[in-house]
């Protein structure tokens, strides 16, 4: 398998790199949710390894943009659904890209809000550049939430698009992305 994408695949760096964030993004959500639910101590662990999750996400999910942005995607398969099918998928693709970086930013900001220190993977801390803000906390933790909610609805429909390409209009859009199916 190629490193680099050609004018008709994606090569395996491109693909790592979706998959990793593939499963970093429900991973970190899962997470999220979960630590709302469990006992104190244990929602601290939850939250250790939802705060962790969501920063490998981002920095996945910048070395993905950062190749994209070096190594081009292969141009769109042809579709009989025609022209707008391309610009809708270009379009999801932005809307991912930039919640994908707005919700670990806001993650980020509900930490110093709340007069936190950042945790960084266990290895060090970052202190809040404030002191605690309980209101403001709670909003940005409703706008994260909310926009961890919408990308994972976002995420389904990009999976039922691949799904639809792959058994309905039967072109390679989901075997291009996936290890091994080549």
């Amino acid at each position: 398998m190629r490193i680099r994408n050609s004018a008709k695949t994606y090569g395996s760096v491109a693909i790592g790199l979706h998959w990793i964030v593939a499963v970093l993004v429900p991973a970190a959500w899962i997470s999220g949710h979960l630590g709302e639910e469990l006992s104190h101590s244990s929602e601290e662990m939850a939250l250790f390894a939802h705060v962790s999750l969501g920063l490998a996400m981002l920095g996945f999910a910048l070395a993905r943009l950062g190749w994209r942005l070096a190594d081009p995607p292969p141009v769109p398969e042809p579709t009989r659904l025609g022209a707008w099918t391309v610009r809708a998928g270009e379009i999801a693709h932005l809307l991912i890209y930039g919640i994908m970086f707005a919700i670990p930013a806001l993650g980020i900001l509900t930490q110093f809000a709340s007069g936190e220190a950042l945790p960084v993977f266990g290895l060090f801390e970052i202190a809040s550049p404030w002191s605690g803000d309980r209101g403001l906390a709670h909003d940005m933790k409703e706008m994260h939430e909310a926009l961890a909610n919408g990308l994972m609805i976002l995420i389904g429909l990009h999976v039922a698009a691949a799904l639809l390409h792959h058994y309905w209009l039967h072109d390679r859009t989901l075997k291009r992305m996936m290890p091994g199916l080549r």
